[in-house]
Parts: C-alpha cells; structure tokens; sequence
C-alpha cells in the first residue's frame, strides 16, 4: 500500500508499505478521505507539537473516514463493507484518568498521527474497533472526514460551561476549527456570535455559516461592534482558536465581566503573558481542550438529522501524491483555503 511518510520537517515520502494484519478486537480500513489539520502542518514544519517530538519516520493524519475491509476474531456489530469514521485517540482504559470518564486526558493514549503512532495518511490502517462508528448512509466521504473537527467544536461548546440561550459568543479565528465552533455554537442556541479573523474570505464564509458580524482584525471599530452588539457588555464565552499571545489577549478584551475564556489554539510558545490579574478582578473563567471524550456519535447524528453545513468547509481535495502541497497550502493559507482533504480512493 501508499503510505506518505514524514522523515523530517518538509521531508514526505511516498512509500509502499505492507498492508496490517488487524488484531482480534480491530479492523482493517480502507482509508476513504483524511483532513489536513493545522496540527499536522506543525508537524510538518516544525517536526514536533510541544512535548510532541517526531524522533522517527512518521504517517501524519487523523481527521479520517473509511470502510472496513477485514475484522478480527472478537469483533462484533460491525461487517465488511461498513463505512466508519474513525476516532483517532485510544485511551489505555486503566489510568486514573479513564476511570473517571475524562479518557481524553488519558495518560497511556494512543493517538493516531502524533509520535509514535501513524495515521491515516495512507491507504489501510487498523485501528480498534471500539473507536470506530458507522456513517449513515447519506454521509459523504467528504463529511465522514470533517466530523473528528466537528466534534472539536462540540467539545468547546461543552468544555466551556454550555451557552445559555441567547448569550453572545466570540470566536477568534476563521479556519476550520473557528467555524466548528460557530455552527457547534448555533446549535447550542447562541444569540449574537461574532467571529474576528485576518483573513477575508474566512469571514465570507462565516456570514454564510450564521455569523452575525464577521470582523476583520484590521478593524478598527471592532472592541466596538462587539459592545454595541452585546449592549455595552462584551461576549459571555469568547473562544480563542488561534492560540497566540496576541489573540489570548484580545479574548480578554472582549469578554464581559463575570464571561468565560476557552482557549482551543495551539499556536503558542512555552508561555504566554496574558493579564491574569484580570481572571480575579473581573471574576473571569478560563478553560480549554485540545481533545474529545464520548461525543463523535453526537457530532454525527447531528451533521446527518440537523443537515449541518459542513461540506462548506471542505475547500480542497487532493492525492496522496500532492501531500505536501496540501501542507504548504494549509500553512500558508493560499488560494482561499479553509479545509483540505486527501481522497485516497
């Protein structure tokens, strides 16, 4: 099989690659579509994501759908032939953290495209079966592959406390996780949502998807759309998916006194300054996540009965062959690109 592997920074390889044998409780798939996810291109430009530090030759990927091609002894509920998105984190079941049902913060977990794991940029990959859930007939590849960021924007809608109905939100960044967490937002029953990006196009798209302003960050007038939108206050929960100094920081600018922060970027360095004297005057609360627990079939049976707009999202598709253009699209945010998919068959 085609496999592109990541032996450095810049440095993919299309490679054949033995087909896996699946264990006793896995299955074998045939990759359909794989995501670029903006933490794939750190990797790829930077050979590393934090503690995450790629020492060997690497299959990056793990937004992804496909079909079950073989099953091991012990599986049940599933046939050859079923389509499946797949769940990229397995927990260890048995740490602390399992236990209590917070296995996204599992200290064992394997994760499928972050060292020492592959992912799914390749054609068959197997992977347990508890972690895998079958599509609904009337969802695409396309949308298979979109619902792990997806379940991103749902888990910040949870993570962050819930909205109540009719409260403002602000979302930092337009790429694909920031519009996530709009239409999360939306179903969640949020009032004014505002989304604050540098790029234009982003923000197009953001109107589109149900964004009652979208401003650019060149706006001058923007601290002020906002508060008059929201009568003077500010945003009750402002997400930041940008994960910078300066965005971190201007989440603290738009929320209102007493309103929450939830920090979902990955853009930082070590350490950030940011005002925390400003967490105990203002009686603010700060979250954040970079995973998910328990939720993918709730994603999924909301793109399919709510008939979500997610395929708005999905700007490219590409080859397996043209990965590090992808990569270097992503990165560089060129030709109006919000998500890219690999099709691999």
């Amino acid at each position: 099989m085609k496999a592109a592997v990541l032996y450095k920074p810049r440095d993919i390889r299309i490679e054949e690659r033995p087909i896996p044998k699946p264990g006793k409780e896995d299955v074998l798939l045939k990759i359909k579509n794989v995501g670029i996810c903006r933490s794939d291109v750190h990797f790829y430009a930077q050979g590393r994501i934090g503690f995450f530090i790629i020492k060997e030759p690497i299959v990056l990927g793990h937004e992804c759908c496909g079909e079950i091609v073989e099953k091991g002894d012990s599986v049940e509920g599933f046939e050859v032939g079923d389509r499946v998105v797949i769940e990229p984190g397995v927990p260890c079941g048995k740490c602390h953290y399992c236990r209590i049902g917070r296995y996204e913060l599992c200290v064992n977990e394997k994760f499928m495209g972050a060292p020492p794991t592959d992912g799914a940029y390749q054609e068959y990959i197997s992977w347990p079966a508890d972690f895998v859930y079958k599509m609904p007939d009337e969802m695409t590849n396309e949308e298979g592959a979109l619902i792990e960021p997806f379940a991103v924007g749902l888990t910040a809608i949870k993570m962050a406390g819930g909205i109540p109905p009719g409260e403002s939100v602000s979302i930092i960044g337009g790429g694909t996780i920031g519009l996530s967490t709009l239409i999360a937002a939306k179903e969640s029953g949020a009032g004014d949502v505002f989304v604050i990006s540098r790029s234009m196009h982003k923000l197009e798209l953001a109107e589109k998807l149900g964004a009652n302003a979208a401003i650019s960050t060149t706006n001058e007038k923007l601290m002020e759309i906002v508060k008059e939108g929201t009568k003077g206050l500010g945003s009750y929960i402002v997400f930041d998916t940008v994960g910078t100094e300066e965005t971190i920081n201007l989440a603290f600018k738009l929320v209102r006194d007493g309103g929450r922060i939830h920090e979902l970027g990955l853009s930082f360095g070590e350490y950030a300054k940011i005002p925390m004297i400003d967490v105990a005057l203002r009686e603010l609360v700060i979250t954040g996540h970079n995973k998910y627990a328990n939720i993918f079939q709730s994603a999924m049976r909301l793109s399919s009965t709510r008939k979500l707009p997610l395929l708005k999202l999905l700007t490219h598709v590409l080859t397996l062959d043209e990965i590090s253009k992808g990569m270097e699209m992503v990165e560089k945010g060129t030709d109006r690109v919000i998500k890219v998919q690999i099709k691999m068959s």
